[in-house]
């Protein structure tokens, strides 16, 4: 095998891996997107350490109401200080689902 198909086959191990684990870089927004996500509007704000799969639980689990979703993430972090934000996010989709069962 040539070098650059070795490149090419590690490029990919590293996107496939990336994609599947919901991995993005962070990106650097302007002022005013920082202005806007942080006075709640837009879209839920983004965790760098959350799988998308997980966001995508607990939205689908609220109908889709992103202020509820962060509203619940927010409570488990202030009961929880010092744990991960994707651990935060996985104890509130287990909340509603044990809520749910109850």
């Amino acid at each position: 095998m040539s070098l650059l198909s070795i490149l090419l086959a590690i490029a990919l191990l590293l996107a496939l891996t990336s994609w599947l684990t919901g991995y993005r870089l962070p990106i650097n927004r302007s002022a005013s997107a920082r202005a806007i996500s942080h006075r709640g509007h837009g879209s839920i704000q983004r965790d760098r350490g959350v799988a998308r799969g997980t966001r995508k639980q607990l939205l689908s689990l609220v109908g889709g109401n992103k202020a509820v979703a962060q509203r619940l993430v927010s409570d488990v972090s202030a009961r929880n200080p010092g744990r991960p934000e994707q651990w935060c996010w996985e104890k509130a989709i287990y909340d509603i689902e044990r809520d749910r069962r109850a």
